[in-house]
C-alpha cells in the first residue's frame, strides 16, 4: 500500500487524515508544534463545513461543542442595513457554528486516535529527494534528531508560511492590503444584547462582534496600515474603547481571555498540484478574515483531495481524478478570493465613499441577492468546483429528504456520508457502470415517483443521470451517453 504524508496537523490537515483513515489509506500526520493549539484563532465553522463533518459522522460533536449562530446582521454608522437570515438555507444545518479551533481540533484528534491514528507532533519537514515517483523524505523528530522515511504522497496543509510550498518552489500569488487587524476573545458581566454575529462599519473602519460558546464573544478590529513589529497585542481598555465607538448599545468587556493581531491577506499558491506534492488549506489560499471563509474554503480543499486520492490510490480511479483537484480547487477558490476581496474594499473603506450607499442599502432591486444569494455565499455553498458550470455539476449536492420506503438513503448528506460515488436517475438500472472495474465503489439509486422531486433539484430529466461524489458536491448531471463518458475518463474501466 502507498503512504501519504500530511504536514500539518491544523483543522485542513485533521479532515484529511480523517478522510484518507476512512478510506483505509496509509499515512503518517505529522505537525512541528509539540502541542495542539491553545489559541481560539479560526471561530465560524460555515454550513458547509458542518456538512463535511457530517460525512465523518461528526457533526452531531462539533454542533454539541460549539454554538449555533442563526443570523448575521451588518450595521453602517450604527444603522441596521442587512440581515443574513442562515434559517431559511435549505440544509439540515441552517447556521454556522461557533467554536473555537482548538476545540474543533481536539473533536477530529480524538477521531483519529480511536482510529488508531496518531498525530505526530513535534516531528518537522526538513526536506525531500524525489526517486521515480516516491520521495525520500528527512525530518526532524520530537527530539530534534534526524530521520527519514519514504512516501508517495506529500500534502501540506502547514499554513500561511507553509514548508511543503516553499519546497516545491511554488509562488504565492496575490497581495496585502494596507491594514491589520486586532482580535481578543472576552467576557461580558451581562448578555451583550446582539442576537448573532454583526458587522460594524464607519467611514474610518469596522469593528466584527462574533459570539462564541460559553458567554465569550470574539471581537475583530480594523487597524490602519501594516502590521507593526512587534506584534500588538490589544488590552481591555483598548477592547472597550472601541466598542464604546462601534456598537454602544453593548455593555463593556469585563474579562480578556486571548487577543492577537493579523495582517489582511489576499494571495492563492501558483499551483495547488505539483507531481504528488498538494498544497491545502492556508498553505493554498490566504483570504481576508470578511466573511470568515479561510478555515472553511480549506475544508472543501481537505475533502476534494481526499476521496480522490484514495480512489486512485485504491485503483478505482485513473491519475485523471486526483489531477481534477487542482482546476476545481483553483475554480472555487478564485471566487472565494474575488467575493472576500469586494466585500473587504467595502467594509474596510477602500473603494469610493460615494459607493457605499448603493452597495450596503438594499433596495427593490437587490433584495433577492440579500434575501437568497448572500445567505448561500456566506455558508459556502455557491463556491462552485466547476471551470464551465453546467447545470448542477461542481455544486455541492441538495438538501433532499427522501420520501420513497424504498430509498436507500434518508438524506441527501447520507449519500455522500457512504463514502461511494453514487449514481441517480429515474430508470431503473444504470448502462453506463456495466463496465467499471471496481464496480463496488459505485452505488446507483433508482429513484421512486415519490422522489421525482429530487430529479428536479438535480435539474435532471427523467432519462438522465446525476452523478453525487464523496465529498458532497455534484460531479456530473446528463444523458446516458454523457455519464458513460464522464465515468471512463474518470474510473477505471473494464
Amino acid at each position: 500500500m502507498k503512504k501519504v504524508l500530511i504536514v500539518g496537523a491544523g483543522p485542513v490537515g485533521l479532515i484529511i487524515g480523517c478522510y484518507l483513515n476512512k478510506y483505509g489509506i496509509d499515512f503518517d500526520i505529522i505537525d512541528k508544534n509539540t502541542h495542539s493549539t491553545t489559541w481560539s484563532k479560526a471561530l465560524s465553522v460555515s454550513p458547509a463545513t458542518i456538512k463535511a463533518f457530517h460525512g465523518l459522522g461528526l457533526a452531531g460533536e462539533l454542533i454539541a461543542q460549539g454554538k449555533q449562530v442563526q443570523s448575521v446582521y451588518a450595521y453602517y454608522k450604527n444603522r441596521k442595513f442587512l440581515h443574513i437570515d442562515n434559517r431559511r438555507l435549505a440544509t439540515c444545518y441552517p447556521f454556522h457554528v461557533s467554536i473555537p479551533q482548538p476545540r474543533t481540533e481536539k473533536i477530529l484528534e480524538t477521531a483519529l486516535a480511536d482510529a488508531g491514528r496518531e498525530v505526530k507532533r513535534g516531528h518537522q519537514l526538513v526536506s525531500w529527494r524525489r526517486e521515480g515517483e516516491r520521495y525520500h523524505v528527512s525530518l526532524l523528530d520530537d527530539a530534534r534528531r534526524a530521520c527519514s522515511a519514504v512516501y508517495d504522497y506529500i500534502i501540506g496543509a502547514d499554513g500561511a508560511a507553509s514548508t511543503v510550498r516553499e519546497l516545491a518552489g511554488i509562488g504565492f500569488s496575490g497581495h496585502d492590503y494596507p491594514l491589520h487587524f486586532v482580535m481578543a476573545d472576552v467576557q461580558f458581566d451581562r448578555a451583550a444584547a446582539l442576537p448573532g454575529t454583526s458587522y460594524h462599519i464607519d467611514e474610518q473602519g469596522f469593528l466584527i462582534f462574533l459570539p462564541m460558546p460559553d458567554n465569550q464573544v470574539r471581537i475583530v478590529i480594523k487597524k490602519a496600515g501594516r502590521l507593526p513589529t512587534p506584534r500588538p497585542v490589544p488590552d481591555l481598555q483598548e477592547i472597550n474603547a472601541a466598542l464604546a465607538r462601534y456598537c454602544p448599545q453593548v455593555p463593556l468587556a469585563q474579562t480578556l481571555t486571548w487577543s492577537s493581531s493579523a495582517n489582511f491577506y489576499n494571495r492563492i499558491a501558483d499551483d495547488n498540484l505539483q507531481h504528488h506534492i498538494m498544497l491545502a488549506g492556508d498553505a493554498f489560499h490566504l483570504f481576508s478574515p470578511i466573511g470568515g471563509q479561510g478555515m472553511n474554503t480549506g475544508v472543501q480543499d481537505a475533502v476534494n483531495l481526499a476521496w480522490k486520492l484514495a480512489f486512485y490510490l485504491h485503483g478505482v480511479a485513473t491519475d485523471r481524478l486526483p489531477a481534477s483537484y487542482r482546476a476545481q480547487r483553483f475554480a472555487a477558490v478564485s471566487g472565494v478570493l474575488r467575493s472576500t476581496d469586494r466585500d473587504t474594499g467595502l467594509i474596510a473603506g477602500l473603494v469610493p465613499r460615494n459607493h457605499i450607499d448603493g452597495v450596503y442599502f438594499p433596495e427593490f432591486c437587490n433584495r433577492h441577492y440579500y434575501r437568497h444569494q448572500l445567505p448561500l455565499q456566506y455558508a459556502g455553498f455557491t463556491a462552485t468546483q466547476a471551470q464551465h458550470p453546467d447545470g448542477l455539476a461542481g455544486h455541492h449536492v441538495p438538501w433532499y429528504v427522501f420520501a420513497s420506503p424504498q430509498a436507500m438513503f434518508r438524506n441527501s448528506y447520507d449519500v455522500f456520508a457512504s463514502g461511494k460515488v453514487v449514481i441517480f436517475s429515474a430508470r431503473a438500472a444504470c448502462p453506463p457502470m456495466s463496465r467499471l472495474k471496481q464496480a463496488g465503489w459505485f452505488i446507483f439509486c433508482p429513484l421512486e415517483p415519490a422522489d421525482e422531486a429530487f430529479l428536479e433539484a438535480l435539474q435532471i430529466g427523467p432519462d438522465d443521470y446525476a452523478v453525487v461524489n464523496p465529498d458532497g458536491y455534484v460531479g456530473f448531471t446528463g444523458s446516458e451517453a454523457g455519464t458513460r463518458q464522464y465515468l471512463s475518463s474518470l474510473y477505471v474501466m473494464e
